[in-house]
């Protein structure tokens, strides 16, 4: 009984939260950066710099450029995570499971409630109410759920974010503040497309069986994906065997390694695959440094990384990644997309 009420608080406290607005705790909200980032000549004054990051952050963290219409309207992966008591269908996706498969959350996004109900062990992980209250409310790091206003989704869209975007940990594994730029090598975005109950569309175009597709996004495996399987439907090597799926790049931090657009006529320096290498040529938007140096491409307090999140480093991004990398360009998502 406990467990329940305490479930019923979480969803309220989130629904309170809803993903109409935007408000960033790092630099204000896009309204208030906005009004005080224009009509402003003074060369040293560094507002309408704040509002066009602001304004990149928003875009990389929330903006789904309307892709809800093929993850919802026709894949119907909502119906999947919701579940048959929501009015999805099968269990649904219970947050214990999204952690499981690599999704984040965002715990400056969370009530202080929910925060101490989680350090107490208090919080129904169980639950896919509980993941359908994150999803609407912008804490799942790179995933939108659209409400339906009854308690259950009427569609997801996912961000940039999803991919290229990780937590530190600082309250539980997969829990903590949002790390922009870094990779998020835990997910796993074929076993969770793989629930999608629609996969029809995607085995026609392909031209192959929903098992096969199945079969495919099962051998993608954590941190990797094939952005060009509904391009070119290769979805293996050349030896039939080995996937085709490409390890997740970082946003940033490769400014000196070669061949990092991960383009398919490309090998990246230390991707998974092995097609016909091309030299590499400076394109618009892509990173291009004069000298090796560059940020970890390992999250900081990351066991790679070797040490802890410095705080002050936090929301820094590519202003960062221009000073030690001495770019001619900051990173943009057409630099990897």
């Amino acid at each position: 009984m406990g467990q329940t009420t305490l479930a019923i608080a979480l969803l309220f406290a989130l629904g309170c939260s809803n993903n109409t607005g935007f408000s960033d705790p790092a630099g204000g909200s896009a309204d208030q950066l906005a009004a005080s980032g224009k009509d402003h000549d003074d060369r040293n004054d560094d507002r309408p710099r704040r509002f066009r990051l602001a304004e990149g952050r928003h875009i990389f963290r929330f903006d789904t450029f309307g892709d809800e219409d093929f993850w919802g309207g026709t894949l119907r992966l909502h119906q999947a995570i919701e579940g048959s008591a929501h009015g999805g269908v099968g269990p649904g996706v219970s947050p214990k499971t999204a952690l499981a498969v690599g999704l984040k959350v965002d715990v400056d996004a969370l009530p202080k409630a929910t925060i101490d109900a989680l350090n107490a062990g208090k919080v129904d992980l169980t639950d896919p109410g509980v993941t359908i209250a994150l999803l609407t409310s912008n804490a799942v790091v790179g995933v939108t759920g659209f409400s339906d206003g009854t308690g259950g989704l009427k569609s997801i869209g996912i961000q940039c974010a999803l991919c290229h975007s990780t937590v530190d940990n600082s309250l539980a594994p997969g829990i903590g503040h949002r790390l922009d730029g870094w990779p998020n090598r835990d997910l796993n975005v074929g076993a969770i497309v793989g629930l999608s109950p629609n996969l029809q569309p995607v085995a026609d175009l392909l031209g192959v069986s929903v098992d096969t597709v199945q079969k495919v996004l099962a051998s993608w495996g954590p941190g990797k994906f094939d952005a060009e399987l509904f391009l070119d439907g290769k979805a293996f090597q050349p030896d039939g065997k080995t996937s085709a799926a490409t390890l997740i790049p970082a946003a940033f931090g490769l400014a000196g390694v070669n061949l990092h657009t991960y383009r398919r006529d490309q090998v990246p320096r230390r991707g998974a695959r092995r097609f016909r290498a091309r030299e590499s040529r400076p394109r618009p938007g892509h990173l291009q440094a004069r000298s090796p140096a560059r940020l970890p491409v390992e999250p900081p307090g990351s066991a790679a990384a070797g040490g802890q999140l410095r705080r002050e480093s936090r929301g820094a991004g590519a202003e960062a990644i221009r000073r030690q990398g001495q770019l001619r360009t900051v990173p943009r998502c057409a630099s990897l997309h």
